[in-house]
């Protein structure tokens, strides 16, 4: 649904600049947690009623919604707002280094937003192949950047180890007491949601729920 912008106070005002608006990992609320050659991760939790800033999308981008809200969107240039809901466990792609992006964006829901993603610092794919993972895991978004899945897990339920052939993201939805096992032993680990692990090639460990929660976890391998 699109909004009429006169209708919508917190958005009022003058847009700076196409050029003058910051890098998305500068924008508020969007918090770089972690770096490497490869990624930048980004930790966004919007407060109830705050608006996250003008800021540019230049690079691929994927991310996992961990709180659900709705949000008021603006695209630079554009008189008028989109209304949306992010639901939980929503995982979105955007090549942004095909189509970049000035945009800005307010949390109207009653709640706080809450979402993790990463932005690809790496131009091009890198010829890597994807996991062929065990049933449990269920693919939920492929592309030529990256191949998620899904894993839920009930108390008491498990999931076998594979072969994991790229470097990996996973990033906690909903979290409970999670046991790795390796071959060197057993791990525990306490998660929580938006909780995040960066991973490179290699044996990934079977996966226990050992709470009383149910675990809900997305991964995304890079490619």
């Amino acid at each position: 649904m699109r909004t009429p912008l006169f209708l919508v106070a917190i958005l009022l005002g003058a847009s700076p600049a196409r050029a003058e608006a910051p890098p998305v990992a500068r924008a508020p609320f969007h918090i770089p947690v972690f770096s490497n050659d490869a990624i930048t991760l980004l930790d966004v939790p919007i407060p109830a009623g705050r608006e996250a800033g003008w800021h540019r999308h230049s690079r691929d981008f994927v991310f996992v919604v961990v709180r659900d809200s709705d949000l008021l969107l603006q695209n630079w240039g554009e008189s008028e707002t989109t209304r949306t809901h992010w639901p939980r466990g929503m995982a979105a792609f955007n090549a942004f280094s095909k189509k970049p992006l000035v945009h800005r964006g307010q949390n109207i829901g009653p709640e706080p937003l809450h979402f993790v993603g990463f932005e690809f610092l790496q131009e091009a794919p890198q010829g890597r192949a994807t996991s062929a993972r065990p049933p449990a895991y269920r693919e939920i978004i492929d592309n030529e950047r990256l191949r998620g899945w899904r894993l839920i897990l009930k108390p008491g339920e498990s999931a076998p180890g594979f072969a994991q052939t790229a470097p990996m993201a996973r990033i906690v939805v909903e979290g409970g007491l999670l046991m790795e096992t390796w071959e060197s032993g057993d791990q525990a680990m306490a998660l929580a949601p938006g909780a995040f692990q960066w991973r490179e090639a290699g044996a990934a460990p079977a996966l226990r729920n050992a709470g009383e929660t149910t675990i809900e976890v997305v991964e995304i391998e890079t490619k």
